[in-house]
């Protein structure tokens, strides 16, 4: 697979199975309407040719018989304002860098200490090709679609730039964070100073430059600030340059005292105890009304069957004969006179 890119877009791409050439403009296959169509093909197969020979030869160096290998190469052109071109190249294996070429010397240095007297391979892409055949259709091809899509590759789109804080940990400290958003082209410089000095990378966390789902980009960066430090009332500032703006964007905040966690938990305990005691007095209070209130309390209900009893009693003695009443025991029982 080979992809066409000019700054971040893509812009065209080939096949490799059906061995077509796709344009961005078009997106579907009618390679017939891209520029200098039959020298890209040639610079693709004599490339394809180049990577294949070069992959069984760090295959062979490293003995890697087994598994899935890669070899990759990065090229491109630069086209200045005043016209100045450059072109740069370079190939990884397995991810790692092995081969660079030089564009003053047009030459190729290798980065394998061990293969670099191996004048066969690092000849295989020769000065000739590069300058007779890849430099100009890469010069050409992206002239053309800079005219092309002029509307898309120039257009210039003001970033909006935040000041985030956050609290993290049980100690007061807080995490400050610069965040670039909704900017194009892709390149910014976004920085974080404290009290007008620049921090150091190594202070903070550095975040990678991530598309918007709007063909924008974000960038943000983040600097933990400890409890101590909030107390200082230092001041920060983000500061970004793009080119969608004329001079520079700032934006300044000040650090304040998180609050005390002995103090929180101190006042989140008092307000506790104090529910729980209303709660408590407001339950006594409840029962000592029902205990007062006639019919309610089981001292009220006990007095009235007292009553009643001695009443019968009474009347028992005034006439003749018991009185029978059910007892707590078996059978009956009979109060004499």
């Amino acid at each position: 697979m080979l992809m066409g890119m000019v700054d971040d877009v893509l812009v065209e791409y080939y096949d490799s199975v059906d061995r077509v050439l796709v344009s961005r403009r078009h997106w579907h296959r009618q390679d017939g309407q891209m520029p200098d169509v039959e020298l890209k093909r040639r610079a693709i197969a004599s490339s394809a040719h180049s990577l294949k020979n070069k992959l069984h030869r760090m295959m062979s160096h490293f003995n890697n018989s087994a598994g899935l290998q890669t070899y990759q190469r990065i090229a491109g052109c630069e086209l200045d304002e005043d016209g100045t071109e450059r072109f740069h190249a370079k190939d990884a294996y397995n991810g790692k860098d092995v081969l660079f070429f030089n564009p003053n010397s047009y030459t190729w240095s290798c980065l394998v200490p061990e293969m670099d007297n191996d004048e066969h391979w690092l000849m295989q892409f020769s000065m000739g090709a590069l300058y007779l055949l890849y430099q100009p259709v890469c010069i050409s091809n992206l002239k053309t679609y800079l005219h092309q899509d002029m509307d898309v590759l120039k257009r210039r789109v003001r970033p909006r730039l935040r000041v985030l804080q956050k609290q993290v940990g049980g100690a007061g400290g807080a995490e400050v964070t610069c965040l670039a958003t909704g900017f194009y082209p892709r390149h910014i410089e976004l920085t974080l100073q404290r009290d007008g000095r620049p921090i150091p990378d190594q202070e903070m966390t550095i975040g990678d430059t991530l598309p918007n789902g709007d063909g924008t980009y974000q960038l943000r960066r983040s600097l933990s600030v400890s409890a101590e430090e909030l107390s200082q009332r230092h001041g920060y500032t983000c500061t970004i340059r793009h080119v969608s703006v004329d001079n520079k964007l700032d934006i300044t905040w000040e650090s304040q005292p998180g609050p005390n966690v002995a103090l929180v938990l101190g006042a989140s305990l008092t307000a506790l105890i104090a529910v729980l005691l209303i709660v408590v007095v407001g339950v006594l209070i409840w029962r000592r009304r029902q205990i007062r209130e006639p019919g309610c309390g089981s001292a009220t209900k006990n007095k009235e069957e007292m009553e009643r009893i001695n009443a019968a009693v009474e009347a028992d003695r005034d006439g003749e004969g018991g009185v029978e009443m059910e007892g707590g025991g078996e059978g009956e029982r009979k109060l004499e006179p």
